[in-house]
């Protein structure tokens, strides 16, 4: 009832802005009045030609609120709409057409029934069985569409480790650069590397050789994986089959997998505080804190 008396108070005033400003929308004019002669040294100003134009916008602002107002109104009506049937669904033990309980993994009292159900954590995967990486899935997500878990831990693994490369990337310019002319200049940093890296022509400059690193990588992952993910599962996500270093115990290969896990999400929270920080200071240089750099 409350949101409909701000409808129809919103649509009493675009309808009465609106009309003000009709005679313009309609390219009517104004009556013509006879004109005075004006005293000596007064300047007789001219009527206003965005007069029309001004009236226009008024009521096409007003129009804009009218809808905004009408599409909030609908948008509540909706959400207690879906909130009965839910609750109508939890009262007499129903299942939607996926097979879920009513707003499971959305919040109420049934997405604390699906984690205390569940038998297993994100389909076993590794790094959320510890008690400093406790079940972390207030949306139950890995519940709801346990089809695309595989997924993310391939997407988290593989931005963990791109922002732990970042990092180095963003320390160690300070204290050593590779001896290429164009990477000795003490004017490059994090800002301006790339614009400074690249160009002026097509295939110039060595951004295209990062590029054309990564290309070849991506390129291996998807023979490995398939352009549609049809191998990847949640066993091989991040599997690239390199394991120069890998420990010859089964327990120092859980250990050494957990630790790039946790490594590479701390270095995703570090490298997102120092662009941030570096941009926001005008401090491109490690620590990136306000007067402050080695």
């Amino acid at each position: 009832r409350g949101f409909s008396t701000v409808t129809a108070a919103a649509a009493a005033a675009g309808i009465c802005a609106l009309g003000s400003s009709l005679n313009f929308a309609l390219g009517g004019s104004a009556p013509q009045t006879s004109r005075q002669p004006a005293l000596r040294g007064v300047v007789q100003q001219e009527p206003s030609a965005n007069t029309g134009f001004g009236s226009l916008v008024l009521g096409l602002a007003s129009a804009g609120s009218l809808a905004a107002v009408a599409s909030v109104s609908k948008g509540a009506r909706a959400r207690t709409a879906v909130k009965a049937e839910a609750g109508i669904m939890l009262k007499n033990g129903s299942k939607d057409e996926t097979g879920h309980g009513p707003l499971q993994g959305w919040g109420g009292d049934d997405r604390l029934i699906t984690a205390e159900k569940r038998k297993q954590f994100a389909l076993g995967l590794y790094g959320g069985d510890t008690w400093e990486s406790p079940q972390f899935d207030p949306l139950c997500l890995s519940d709801r569409y346990p089809e695309h878990v595989a997924w993310w831990r391939e997407a988290e693994l593989k931005h963990g480790r791109v922002a732990m490369l970042a990092y180095v990337g963003l320390i160690v310019p300070d204290l050593f650069r590779i001896p290429v002319p164009a990477l000795e200049d003490p004017d490059i940093d994090f800002v301006n590397a790339h614009n400074k890296l690249i160009g002026p022509g097509l295939g110039e400059g060595y951004m295209w050789y990062l590029l054309i690193a990564c290309g070849i990588l991506e390129s291996i992952r998807f023979k490995q994986m398939g352009l549609a993910f049809e191998n990847l599962t949640v066993d091989n996500a991040g599997d690239l089959g390199i394991q120069l270093f890998k420990p010859q115990t089964a327990e120092g290969w859980a250990s050494m997998k957990d630790k790039e896990l946790k490594n590479g999400r701390l270095a995703m929270m570090a490298v997102s505080g120092a662009l941030t920080g570096g941009v926001l200071w005008d401090q491109h240089h490690f620590p990136f804190t306000p007067g402050a750099s080695i």
